[in-house]
């Protein structure tokens, strides 16, 4: 009986010992895991945060494109109105001429 009793209470010191290890197993794990997870979030946010700066540059450059483009654009509509402008001076100046010399010839 009293080596019944020996090998009982061997039987719990070897399952408490196992039931610690595994505890400390199970808490190891549980710290790889958080600090795994911390580490992850960390290059998720410098992710995000690349990608979105990289999408704030490419929409600067587009806005700038877009200026530079209806600049030039302006630009063009300008030395076309000027164009027209000589050319409706012009115009006026040949009529007046014309006016003048028919004003003349009476």
């Amino acid at each position: 009986m009293k080596q019944i009793i020996e090998e009982v209470f061997e039987a719990e010191k070897k399952a408490n010992e196992i039931i610690r290890k595994a505890r400390e197993k199970a808490s190891e794990i549980k710290q790889t895991a958080e600090k795994d997870n911390l580490e992850k979030t960390a290059e998720a946010k410098q992710k995000a945060k690349e990608i979105v700066h990289e999408a704030v540059e490419n929409a600067k450059k587009e806005a700038e494109l877009f200026r530079q483009e209806k600049l030039k654009q302006a630009e063009c509509e300008k030395e076309s109105i000027l164009k027209n402008e000589a050319v409706l001076d012009s115009l006026v100046e040949n009529i007046c001429g014309i006016i003048i010399k028919t004003e003349d010839n009476k």
